[in-house]
């Protein structure tokens, strides 16, 4: 895991149960979703993007490192800094030679308008 004061940020992992959607299939129940806080995280800044072409809106984007061992899901969302962001990709989890050198990796990504 990550240490010191690069890994200083909590976030809160916001994971909706999934709920037979009354046609047989399973979807999230995000009016339900219970809300985690997760200490550990170093935060990384990521691309800003604005599409004015398709709708008038703008993308932004975080990469987060935190605990080998963190409860995070793709199908989960984050609240960072106040803000809800979908999880871009699939959660990475980096080992490495120590615990100190392990870490989960997770894309951030935000879009207004």
């Amino acid at each position: 895991m990550i240490g010191g004061l690069v890994a200083r940020h909590a976030i809160t992992v916001v994971r909706a149960p999934l709920v037979d959607d009354g046609r047989g299939n399973k979807a999230r129940d995000w009016a339900n979703a219970a809300e985690t806080p997760s200490p550990g995280w170093a935060v990384d800044a990521g691309a800003t993007l604005d599409d004015t072409t398709n709708r008038d809106g703008a993308s932004t984007e975080y990469t987060l490192r935190g605990p080998l061992t963190a409860d995070v899901l793709a199908t989960d969302r984050v609240r960072l800094f106040g803000d809800l962001y979908l999880i871009d990709g699939a959660v990475l989890r980096q080992p490495g030679v120590s615990p100190a050198t392990s870490h989960t990796i997770i894309r951030l990504i935000r879009w207004e308008g």
